[in-house]
């Protein structure tokens, strides 16, 4: 402390006792605030489904299929979800997303398939927020051709000649 070179011993003993206090009052000091999440002890976490397709040679009558994996993170949408049969929720589905706009509230992923098609499907996202999920298969014939599924268990899907099968397996 060149400042303090020729001051009282007293004097330069005050100073570096400040020194140390500020050093170590700094060193003290949180990082920010704490972060709380959303997420309860013992509660789901984000999760990843591995999903499995097989399309018979004659599915939809040999015509494609459009198949829409809906996951849903509000428990009145899914009530409604679960009342639609699979004409509906594709007659309608661009206003559902357009009604639920807030982030992984409604999250639908679309494919469309043709009769026979080899398919390989990657492992999909599964956010802790959602509650359900929902498979529509959009036939030609009248029907549900719905399932509501487990969103943290693998799936497998059989899109037939007239009709939709899920089953799912436990991790």
């Amino acid at each position: 402390m060149p400042l303090l070179r020729g001051k009282p011993l007293p004097l330069r003993a005050a100073a570096a006792a400040c020194v140390v206090a500020l050093a170590a009052a700094l060193a003290g000091c949180p990082k920010g605030p704490k972060v709380l999440t959303k997420r309860l002890p013992g509660g789901p976490k984000e999760s990843r489904i591995s999903v499995r397709v097989n399309v018979a040679d004659n599915a939809n009558s040999g015509n494609p299929v459009a198949v829409d994996l809906v996951l849903v993170a509000d428990k009145e949408l899914l009530k409604e979800l679960q009342k639609l049969p699979a004409s509906e929720w594709f007659e309608k589905r661009n206003q559902f997303i357009l009604d639920h706009p807030k982030e992984g509230e409604l999250v639908v992923t679309r494919w469309e398939w043709v009769p026979g098609q080899v398919i390989k499907v990657d492992q999909m996202r599964v956010a802790p927020e959602v509650k359900a999920a929902l498979i529509f298969a959009n036939y030609f014939n009248p029907g549900e051709h719905r399932a509501v599924i487990d969103p943290r268990r693998d799936v497998q899907i059989r899109l037939g000649e007239r009709k939709l099968e899920v089953s799912q397996v436990k991790k």
